[in-house]
């Protein structure tokens, strides 16, 4: 029996025309065109519990691109190897953002996948599909388990206007550890380098911190909480940065352990 499990999933969506990476088609139930495609949709990542019970992550930039962007349902159907994709998890969707804008596609994800199956599992095979108006595509994922993270960070840049650009992560809590803290003010740090590794922006510069100790946000388990910044593509030196690309670090400064998540941005922003 197919066990069907619903979990919480925040999405950003992008625009896009063409469907990229086909490698197989398939007779979808949903009426829209089946797709198995060769590269993933998501990143995705797995982690064993404490309970033997598996939880299963969406996160990070997807490369879904479809004549109609909105995805109306992400899924997995997974198992311990490929001849046993016996459970299923269904996740609902919600948008944050404006659909048809330019801003890229983030998700962040998790079901519990917990039968007799996933409790004596050395890792997961996942079929994981998405449904949009035009087309259902599926990639199957082997996931190795990793290390469970007290929080899991999701970066994000989002065009505010021609000149100014929103950099931030997406925070989700899945345990406080013991003694975490902030030791100063600042609570969110970001990064931003060349392609050759030179460092021509950081948020903490110039800065002085109040050295106040307070706790790391969202601390409720299962929540989320939005840092951000907003960058102008200004260096350090108060001059425009040159057109390209450019690496962006982000860290929350905890104690004793920061959380760290690494994105890219186009510059000027599109």
């Amino acid at each position: 029996m197919r066990l069907r499990i619903f979990a919480f999933i925040l999405l950003t969506v992008a625009v896009g025309t063409v469907v990229s990476g086909c490698k197989s088609s398939f007779a979808s139930p949903w009426g829209v065109r089946g797709i198995r495609v060769d590269r993933p949709m998501f990143k995705a990542r797995a982690v064993k519990l404490s309970d033997s019970t598996v939880r299963i992550s969406i996160v990070g930039p997807a490369r879904l691109r479809t004549e109609e962007p909105g995805i109306r349902w992400v899924d997995a159907y997974v198992g311990p190897d490929e001849d046993n994709l016996r459970d299923s998890i269904g996740f609902s969707v919600q948008y944050s953002g404006v659909a048809g804008s330019s801003a890229t596609l983030t998700v962040v994800g998790d079901g519990i996948w917990d039968t007799d199956l996933a409790k004596r599992s050395q890792r997961v095979v996942a079929d994981i599909g998405a449904l949009t108006g035009t087309h259902h595509l599926i990639y199957r994922y082997v996931l190795e388990f990793e290390e469970a993270e007290a929080m899991e960070l999701v970066p994000f840049t989002t065009p505010v206007g021609e000149s100014l650009a929103e950099i931030g992560c997406h925070a989700k809590r899945f345990y406080v550890p013991p003694g975490e803290h902030l030791p100063s003010s600042e609570n969110f740090r970001v990064i931003i380098s060349d392609s050759t590794g030179r460092v021509v922006w950081r948020s903490d510069a110039g800065s002085a911190f109040l050295s106040v100790v307070t706790t790391v946000e969202p601390q409720v388990p299962n929540t989320s909480e939005k840092y951000s910044i907003e960058w102008s593509g200004i260096d350090l030196a108060g001059q425009p940065v040159a057109e390209g690309r450019y690496q962006v670090e982000m860290i929350i400064p905890a104690k004793p352990k920061p959380y760290r998540t690494k994105t890219e941005i186009l510059w000027p922003v599109r």
